[in-house]
């Protein structure tokens, strides 16, 4: 994926309960960023402590809706128990966040399946990369 030009923000770090609803209309109208509440689970990997997943947001307009995300310290069962999975970047302690986000298609699969084993082997010899200085 590539840098884009402004600030998509996290749904964790903000809630609206009306998702882009209009009474006059009979279907809501798809947005480009995620609905965090309508998803499902194409594909995951679980090891040493990751796990890569890839959801399809259905209201999602680019990318046919398809996200592939990492995640660090969480299972694929925690995930889905939260409900909510928006796939942006959060500090918010309530919800679990990705640490790195893919191009939703093989090649995206297979470099996010290459960080993680690789985070992990940087994590056996002792090197903790994302420990934060106090």
């Amino acid at each position: 994926m590539g840098i884009g030009i402004g600030i998509s923000r996290s749904s964790y770090d903000r809630y609206t309960k009306c998702r882009g609803c209009n009474p006059s209309q009979e279907k809501p109208p798809k947005f480009p960023n995620p609905d965090p509440l309508e998803w499902s689970v194409l594909n995951s990997f679980e090891e040493n402590g990751y796990l890569l997943v890839e959801l399809r947001y259905p209201d999602c307009t680019n990318y046919e809706g398809k996200k592939i995300m990492l995640y660090q310290g969480v299972k694929l069962s925690d995930l889905t128990r939260q409900k909510r999975i928006d796939p942006h970047f959060s500090d918010n302690p309530n919800f679990h966040s990705p640490i790195a986000r893919f191009e939703p298609t093989w090649k995206g699969w297979q470099t996010g399946l290459l960080l993680m084993k690789n985070l992990y082997m940087v994590k056996s010899i002792g090197y903790e990369l994302f420990s934060e200085e106090k």
